[in-house]
């Protein structure tokens, strides 16, 4: 195993190649370190990125999932060392099957549909945080983002930081992933800013939810190498161009088998028109709310334990017919009146099985921890539906035909039934004198995310 020393001369064994950028390399160095490797091993690279470094070290990265550089590397290597969560791979996994095995096999092996949606909107969530702060990362990629190794877990790690930039840079500057960057950038016309971010992690999406990159159709893959770079460069249709077939590609996944229709919908804005124009793609916060919205609309096959988006008739991994699907569909409710406005989100609420409903849902100003269980709902098919009440106030239920509301208090629990298995109780996240958000339920219903 190679060894490089850090500027105070303690020596790091890279272990394991955890992604590659547009830069260089990073390896796992230990349980919570990792290297960054630059091709370039010369001084006047090596002054730069100390440079990028000292400007990177003054940013606002507090309570990001971003690793910090931590010390430059010793000559006669170019590179530095960050702070990495344990036990991580780079997401580039999850987009590169085996050349041989059962391609659905391996898809539910690593996580399924339900955790790739899961750890692409924490990623963007990253994204979306740092853009808000003025900050642009420069060069998202699959090698860039790292994954908890188990297909358990669905924890985020941005490296490469000596990317970040405060405003966009002159085009000579740019680093990108080949296959990430967007084409202004590729095509030299601009530099980095949020919207080439934007780009590069719709591609990142598209593909590992996919299996197949946007730009690459099958005569691109089959051709010479300066048709990838004419289609890498906006030269060429995407792949699922509704106008214009020239580079359709037959590999990858059925696109609504993984995408839902709202994020096929910013697939087509980012890499549609947004190819030539940048201001028409989609934002990181816009693909965070559609993938944070389609993993809500997620169920398990009792057969192959595969995830799959509700509303289908059959399970699109196995075939197995899909058993009674009730959709969550939340509402806001107005303090005085008797109708509800939206509705905003939908869950998909699994038979027989507790479901979160975090505060991202419920909450019309979740605070920082999104993440927070507010409540448990189990739904037994034309039987009961049972709420368990873990947020910090009451909840209360209503009944669709009238009547008293029930109140379900912080740690307590309450038991309603459900007749023809559709409930037709609404859960209230809120008091009822306060604009709130409410749970109204719908036999299989298939919502838009």
């Amino acid at each position: 195993m190679r060894v490089v020393k850090d500027e105070h001369g303690r020596p790091l064994q890279l272990t394991r190649l955890l992604g590659t950028g547009g830069q260089g390399e990073v390896w796992a160095a230990g349980d919570r370190v990792a290297v960054k490797v630059l091709r370039a091993r010369t001084r006047r690279a090596s002054e730069r990125l100390r440079q990028r470094l000292r400007t990177v070290r003054r940013l606002d990265l507090d309570g990001l999932a971003i690793s910090r550089p931590l010390a430059m590397l010793a000559e006669p290597d170019a590179g530095y060392t960050m702070e990495l969560l344990g036990d991580m791979t780079a997401l580039r996994v999850l987009a590169n099957p085996p050349p041989r095995g059962d391609l659905v096999d391996w898809y539910g092996e690593t996580g399924g549909l339900r955790r790739r949606l899961r750890l692409l909107a924490r990623a963007a969530d990253v994204l979306a945080a740092l853009h808000a702060r003025g900050i642009v990362y420069g060069d998202p990629s699959p090698g860039n983002m790292m994954a908890s190794a188990s297909a358990e877990h669905s924890q985020v790690w941005l490296v490469d930081a000596d990317n970040l930039e405060v405003e966009s840079v002159v085009p000579d500057e740019s680093f990108t992933t080949p296959g990430y960057g967007a084409p202004e950038v590729v095509a030299g016309r601009m530099g980095i800013s949020s919207l080439s971010d934007a780009h590069a992690f719709a591609v990142v999406a598209f593909e590992l939810l996919a299996l197949v990159h946007p730009f690459l159709g099958d005569d691109v893959q089959d051709g010479a190498p300066e048709d990838e770079e004419r289609a890498f460069a906006g030269e060429l249709p995407w792949i699922d161009d509704p106008d214009d077939d020239r580079n359709r590609s037959s590999y990858g996944l059925p696109r609504r088998s993984v995408l839902t229709p709202g994020l096929r919908t910013l697939a087509e804005r980012t890499f549609g028109a947004g190819r030539s124009d940048p201001v028409e793609r989609a934002t990181v916060a816009e693909w965070r709310t559609k993938l944070q919205a389609a993993a809500d609309l997620t169920l398990t096959c009792a057969g192959c334990r595969q995830t799959f988006i509700v509303g289908v008739a059959a399970c699109p991994w196995c075939g197995a017919g899909t058993p009674r699907q009730l959709m969550g569909l939340m509402h806001l409710a107005v303090p005085g009146e008797d109708t509800y406005a939206g509705p905003r989100d939908g869950l998909a609420i699994p038979p027989r099985e507790w479901l979160c409903v975090t505060a991202r849902t419920a909450q019309l100003a979740p605070d920082t921890d999104q993440d927070r269980p507010v409540a448990w709902l189990w739904w037994e098919p034309g039987s009961r539906l049972a709420v368990r009440n873990r947020g910090r106030e009451p909840l209360w239920l209503s009944r669709r035909t009238g009547g008293s509301p029930r109140v379900v208090e912080p740690d307590g629990e309450l038991t309603v039934p459900v007749y023809e298995d559709v409930p037709e109780w609404n859960v209230h996240f809120g008091h009822r004198s306060q604009l709130h958000r409410v749970l109204r339920f719908r036999l299989l219903g298939t919502g838009r995310a």
